[in-house]
């Protein structure tokens, strides 16, 4: 009976100790990010059969499990995943939008002031004050071009920069996840993978969420506790034990655009940019393709249509001393990137501006002529020419080798380059006629100048160099506004999905408290039993002494 009962006594000092420690642990933690409330769980010992029943045997300790649910956990790593994409999609979209909305740095009031003094021209064609002040600017608005696409630049500069921290960031991440999955599976291996490493499941499924953070993340629990972590569309980043490494590299075609590329084992690296989403990379990717590169390869359009036109025009009028033939702007370029091993080259330029788009495109040389691809709509058109025209670009591509591949923006850099190439005012070419012959106050050709101010030469003739401007602040403003009620709403999902999960996994000081309390009368009472059981030797030893 003594035994039995000490028995008992000794099980439940045990079993309330253990109970003690863990809800100290579970006080201590409170504030520790990513920590899950534990437990111990309590069963009875199996019964002693009697002649006179079944007597209990006292408490075991069947395990100390974590409070967690696998599905609130996952609803707080998608929330955080499409948050991260959101939030840092609408940070940079909006750095873009106050660049174009500003008045002063915008491009609204430079279009205006220079095409005033194109007026001021028109109204004393022999003023040489006035034609200073044309050319003047002039200056000013290649300036302003050229400014809005340095901070353009800048912009993805600082994209790459995200990039590059994100790579780091995941690489560190994922290392972190194999080492746990090693350190989980002994663990569990030492229990016969019955008793749960809680802190390092803990620990790992931390990782894993900060990994979500920064992209899309998907994860799979196998049979030996370990989880398999998949990226992208089902790129595989941990295996077990083994991380695979990410690295940010050049474009085959654009030094200026970096590449994500997952290593695979001894045979290189694979890229999966394009397979990627969600996250800070994904909304660094996204802001790339639907603000940075749209709005650059816009405002080029602009410039382009604005210089091509204008020379055009300058070209058929007369300056102050007969000049002809010249133009005010540096004709602009149509950008060719070859890819890495190309054989030969193409080239490209502008044949209508009114007909240019905003896309960039993908050429590949085929055996009669090239294949086409619009790099923003995907379409896909064949030529069998070695020389054709598409969307106001005339192309040559029998310089090239069938295979090659070519990257063409055709207005991405030319904001950047616009400059003027004349610099006396005296070859303004504002008459219509040669000046040497005495017409000197003809004004015919600084009117027709003046005049494309207000054409529609620009996007099939839809639009005038002031409308297209106000299209790019309209679609820029639209995008941030629809980010932010995007990034808005979804933060407050994420806030929702964390509070759904706390309630479930996190740390009630109250509770704790009173299990404390609770867990310390029961370890006293144990205690006190052993008292008793003490009590009843000495009763029993002195009986027999007697």
């Amino acid at each position: 009976m003594a035994s039995g009962l000490l028995g008992i006594a000794t099980s439940g000092l045990t079993a309330f100790q253990r109970s003690l420690t863990t809800t100290g642990h579970n006080i201590s933690n409170v504030n520790t990010e990513g920590y899950s409330r534990q437990r111990v769980d309590l069963t009875e010992r199996p019964p002693q059969f009697t002649g006179a029943g079944f007597l209990g045997n006292g408490v075991d300790i069947a395990s100390v499990t974590r409070s967690y649910d696998n599905f609130l956990n996952n609803q707080v790593r998608i929330s955080t995943s499409t948050h991260a994409e959101l939030d840092v999609y609408h940070s940079m979209s909006a750095q873009v939008d106050n660049i174009l909305a500003d008045k002063d740095a915008g491009l609204s009031s430079s279009l205006q002031a220079f095409f005033n003094a194109v007026q001021g021209v028109a109204n004393d064609p022999t003023s040489i004050a006035a034609r200073r002040v044309m050319l003047t600017e002039g200056e000013t608005l290649a300036k302003r071009f050229n400014t809005l696409d340095s901070r353009m630049n800048e912009l993805r500069g600082q994209t790459n920069q995200g990039l590059a921290e994100s790579v780091d960031e995941m690489n560190n991440l994922a290392s972190g996840i194999a080492a746990l999955n090693e350190r989980i599976v002994v663990a569990l291996g030492q229990s016969g993978g019955k008793q749960p490493p809680n802190d390092l499941l803990d620990q790992r499924n931390l990782l894993l969420e900060k990994l979500s953070k920064q992209v899309d993340t998907r994860a799979i629990e196998l049979d030996d506790g370990s989880l398999s972590v998949f990226i992208g569309t089902g790129q595989t980043l941990v295996m077990g034990s083994y991380a695979s490494s990410l690295k940010l590299q050049d474009s085959a075609y654009d030094p200026n655009r970096k590449d994500i590329a997952l290593s695979v084992g001894g045979s290189g690296s694979v890229v999966i940019t394009d397979n990627l989403s969600g996250g800070q990379v994904g909304g660094l990717l996204n802001f790339a393709s639907r603000v940075l590169n749209p709005t650059q390869n816009d405002l080029g359009r602009i410039a382009a249509g604005l210089a091509v036109q204008f020379n055009a025009q300058h070209r058929l009028g007369y300056g102050l001393d007969g000049d002809t033939g010249l133009d005010f702007f540096a004709a602009p370029s149509v950008s060719v990137l070859g890819r890495s091993g190309n054989a030969g080259v193409i080239t490209a330029s502008f044949a209508d501006v009114n007909q240019l788009t905003a896309s960039d495109y993908r050429i590949d040389r085929s055996a009669g002529g090239a294949v086409v691809t619009d790099l923003h709509t995907n379409t896909v058109t064949t030529y069998t020419s070695a020389t054709f025209t598409h969307e106001g670009l005339a192309f040559d591509v029998s310089a090239a080798a069938v295979g090659d591949s070519f990257l063409v923006q055709p207005t991405r850099r030319v904001a950047g380059e616009l400059t003027l190439t004349l610099t006396d005012s005296r070859q303004i070419a504002a008459s219509a006629s040669d000046t040497a012959t005495g017409t000197v106050g003809d004004n015919g050709n600084v009117r027709a100048l003046a005049a494309l101010q207000t054409g529609r030469n620009l996007l099939n003739g839809k639009a005038s160099y002031q409308d297209a401007y106000s299209a790019i602040v309209g679609d820029v403003g639209s995008l941030t506004k629809a980010a932010e009620v995007n990034s808005t709403a979804q933060k407050n999902l994420l806030d929702h999905a964390i509070q759904a999960r706390d309630s479930v996994s996190g740390v009630n000081l109250d509770e704790e408290a009173a299990n404390l309390i609770k867990f310390q009368q029961s370890y006293q009472a144990a205690a006190q039993l052993i008292t008793v059981v003490n009590s009843t030797f000495d009763a029993l030893i002195g009986a027999i002494r007697r």
